[in-house]
């Protein structure tokens, strides 16, 4: 991550007036909060949570989150 990546960084962007800038932000905070996803799921079922602990507390159903992270778990070696 650039220093002018940084969250605070883009939280400032985000209100840019320039289209250009207020977008590029977006798109960096996206992918920040998935990384943060990724990484928090995996801790998490590291710590044997369930899926369905997990969904409950990302406030999305067993069936979204089991399908967006038990795959890539899988081929991670993460998951049995």
């Amino acid at each position: 991550m650039d220093v002018e990546d940084t969250p605070a960084v883009l939280a400032g962007q985000i209100t840019d007036e320039d289209p250009a800038v207020g977008l590029r932000a977006v798109v960096a905070l996206r992918q920040l909060l998935e990384e943060l996803e990724r990484l928090h799921v995996d801790n998490a079922r590291d710590r044997n949570w369930s899926w369905q602990e997990i969904a409950t507390a990302l406030r999305v159903s067993r069936q979204t989150v089991h399908e967006k992270h038990a795959r890539r778990r899988k081929t991670q070696g993460k998951e049995g």
